[in-house]
Parts: structure tokens; sequence; C-alpha cells
């Protein structure tokens, strides 16, 4: 009875050791990780562009050099990867990509892909069954940071090769790890079109140009391209989501899921987002979730700089699930001239709004007239904190000196909301799962890699309860 007895002590030992390690690496995972401190995983580098395309579009394969992508002479040729079906409902074209199998070749160590020559993406680039959106997908990196950037040993290849990376419907572009992008163009062929982090920490750095095909379309927000930190569409629980924007112009940008079904959940997030250098954002920003989707959680948003002709929504249409929500948005400097409001809440939200609400600008650097703008783009937060020794009517006569001195602007017609979606994520192939995340693991489709420290949990509490009757059982025959 005295060994069995202490037979169960130690293996209950083990477990409980064994729980408790499974529970620190999910709470390090959900650590807030500071996107400036980010750095490729590995000194490797692989070259991508884009080789020769058919009538119909469809990419020939056709590259020069001989495909090892060690540099630009010799790009990453695409192989057909095993897990492509080309007679699929929905095929995987993503894994056909270039793109997709340069994050293949260094997800276990992270590195650096360098865009050296024009990189499309459309819907032979893409995966799903929704005519106007579907999936560009990575492979799953995780904390193997990938930087993206056309600027290599000295050379620029936008200059010298034109090299950028397009857009085109149906495509949107997700990422399954922590990333930087840095000296690179984003050109959008088509509006509507998102570049999603699945909350994984994320670095858009100096250098990053974005804009539309058609140069008619300047200026007008939908024709850009928009960032969401979460993931297009798929459920995260208990995540950080922590993106840095220092340059680049912009449709929207939103701090959890771009939101395009009603039926996943953001659940207990903190959003961190910050906006600075020479951001633009026409549309756009907004706390939360982007269009569909529920959230629960708290909200941080700061704006050191930038330029913002936008409205500023400290969460978005589908309110928060949670009733002691925090909104709490720092503006530092900025451009807020053209800026069309400053709002708690987007018009109309659903659900609760935020428990507390508050808008700071005790770290303002710029002037008084500047941060009149800002404060004159405010519609509803009560909670005002400014910096020593300025009034409120010190800035409400700073703007209306600048009144009488600048002509007013109106806010473009056509900067409206992100485009709705119409459509779902893709279901009829069941491509790609929409399965929940725990603690900044990346949704999992059929093709990643990946999982979560809840099924360890599981499985260890299962372990507990088999082998406890194993014991008992045993004893009581012994006893017997």
């Amino acid at each position: 009875m005295k060994k069995f007895a202490k037979l169960f002590v130690a293996v209950l030992a083990v477990i409980m050791v064994m729980a408790v390690f499974a529970a620190t690496a999910a709470a390090q995972s959900a650590e807030i990780v500071d996107p400036n401190t980010l750095k490729p995983g590995s000194d490797r580098v692989l070259f991508i562009k884009d080789g020769p395309r058919d009538a119909s579009g469809k990419p020939t394969g056709e590259l020069d050099g001989d495909g090892s992508g060690l540099d630009a002479a010799n790009p990453l040729k695409p192989q057909d990867h095993e897990s492509f079906d080309p007679t699929a409902a929905a095929p995987k074209w993503h894994l056909q990509t270039a793109f997709y199998q340069a994050t293949e070749l260094l997800k276990d160590e992270g590195g650096t892909i360098v865009v050296c020559g024009p990189v499309y993406f459309g819907p032979y680039e893409s995966y799903g069954s929704g005519s106007t959106t579907r999936d560009v997908f990575t492979a799953s990196f995780k904390t193997n940071t990938i930087k993206i950037t056309s600027v290599y040993n000295g050379v620029d290849y936008r200059e010298t090769a034109g090299a950028k990376i397009i857009v085109d419907t149906p495509a949107e572009i997700g990422m399954y790890g922590q990333s930087i992008w840095e000296n690179i163009d984003i050109e959008t062929a088509a509006a509507g079109r998102v570049i999603s982090f699945d909350c994984w920490p994320t670095l858009v750095g100096e250098g990053v140009k974005c804009y539309p095909s058609d140069p008619a379309f300047e200026g007008v927000a939908g024709n850009y391209i928009s960032l969401s930190a979460g993931h297009r569409y798929g459920k995260s629980l208990d995540v950080n989501s922590n993106l840095l924007v220092k340059s680049g112009s912009y449709n929207v940008i939103t701090g959890a899921m771009w939101g395009v079904v009603d039926s996943q959940t953001n659940e207990n997030c903190n959003v961190n987002l910050t906006l600075e250098g020479t951001t633009t954002v026409y549309g756009q920003i907004i706390g939360t979730t982007g269009q569909k989707g529920k959230f629960s959680g708290n909200v941080n948003i700061t704006i050191n700089g930038g330029t913002y002709e936008c409205d500023i929504n400290g969460i978005g249409v589908t309110g928060m699930l949670n009733t002691d929500g925090v909104v709490k948005l720092n503006i530092n400097g900025g451009d807020f001239t053209n800026a069309w409001s400053i709002n708690t809440a987007s018009t109309g939200y659903q659900n609760n709004g935020p428990a507390l609400a508050t808008i700071d600008f005790t770290g303002w650097k710029g002037d008084i007239t500047a941060l009149a703008k800002a404060f004159g783009a405010i519609t509803d937060f009560e909670d005002i904190k400014l910096p020593i020794g300025v009034t409120q009517q010190q800035l409400l006569d700073a703007l209306k000196a600048a009144e009488t001195t600048v002509p007013a602007t109106t806010a473009p017609e056509t900067t409206a909301a992100p485009d709705k979606e119409t459509e779902k994520a893709p279901e009829a192939t069941k491509a790609p799962e929409v399965e929940e995340t725990k603690a900044n693991t990346p949704v999992e489709t059929p093709d990643e890699e990946g999982g979560s420290n809840i099924g360890l949990i599981i499985g260890i509490v299962a372990a507990v309860v088999v082998i406890a009757a194993i014991l008992l059982v045993v004893l009581k025959k012994k006893k017997k």
C-alpha cells in the first residue's frame, strides 16, 4: 500500500511539473513583444520575383538562373508543392508561389526575403472559394522572424528592377509569424485589399510605399492596402496584438481581426497599435475588429506622428463583448489638419462600449496649433488629458484663429470605411479551416504546422485522471 502511495505521489509530481511548464510556455507566448526589437531570425537570404505568365495569367515557371534564390540573378524558382492539387475545387495556388515557398524554407530559423522584381498576387496565387476575397497564406514561421524588403546589400531593386508587391482581386495576404517590412513598395490593383498579421508582433518600418496601380485613384482610401493586426477572419483567444507602423499610406488599420464573418470572435485580446513616422491613413483606424466578428478585451493606440485624413475609432462596429473594456488613445504627435473625427466608437456600434475611454495628449511634441487640430476632431471622449499648462479654451482659441486663415476642408466622399465583404470565409472546400488560436499560435490550415498549449494541458489533465483511476483499482485489489 505504501509503495503504491509513493508511486502515485511521484507520478502526480511529474505531471504537475509538466502542467506548470505548459502553462509557463503559454504565458510566454502571450507576452508583449516590442516590434522595434524584431530582427531576422538568421542571416539566410532568399531572392524572389515573378517569371513570365501565359495568356490566362498563370505563371509559366520560367525564370533566369538556377532557381536557388541565392541572389538576384538566381531568384527562387517555385516547385510543384506536395500539397498542391490542381484538380481540387479550390486549389491551393498560394503553395505554388515563390513567396510561400520562401517562407517555408525559412520557417525553422527565420531570415530575409528580398523582393528583387515584381511579385504579383491574384487568382492564381491565392486560395479559397470567394469571388472577391481569397487567402495568400505564408508557411507557419511563428517567432522565427522574417524580413521582407527590396533593398539589400546596397542595391534598391525598386530602382534597378521595378521591384514591388502587387495585390489584385481576390488576393489578401495572411502572415503566420513575426515579420518586418522595410523599404518595399506595395501596389494595389484593386480596392479592398488587406495584409493580416494574425496577432504576431509586426514592424512595418521605414521606406514602405503604398499606392494604387491607377494614378487616378491616388488619395482614394479604398484603393490603398489595409493592415490588420489580427487574422483576416480566424478566431483568437488570449492574445496580444503588437503592430508598429512607421511608413506607408493605407486605407484602414485595425488592431484586431479584419473581420469577414460574423461567427468568429477575438476573445480576451489586448490590442497594442502604434503609428508614427511618415504613416498616412485615408480611411479609418479601428482599435478592434474591422468589419465583422466580435471582440472582447482592451485597446491601446499610440500615435507619435504621421498624417491622418481619416476617422479614428477606439472600437469598431461590433463593439465589445466585455463590460469592463478600456480604450486608451495616446496622441503625442501627427498631422490632424484633415482628420475627420476621433471617437470612442464607430457610429451605431453593437454590444458594449468601453467602460473607460481616455485620450491622452500629455506627451504631445508639436505646437499648440497642431494640437488644436487634433483636439478639434474629438467627438465624444470625456476623459481628455492635456499637456501641463494647456487648457481647452486655449485650444479652441487656436482653432478659431486657424480657421480665419486656412480655408475649411471637407472629407472626400470616396474615402469611405472599408468595403463590406459579402463573401464568406471558404466553406465549400473547407479551406482554409478557421480554428481557435491560443496565445499567438497561428490559425492552422490543412498545410500548416503549429498547435496550441491547450491540447497539451488537456492531455496532461486526462493523463492525471487515467493514472489516478488505474492506481485506485490496483490499490483496491491489493487491499482485498
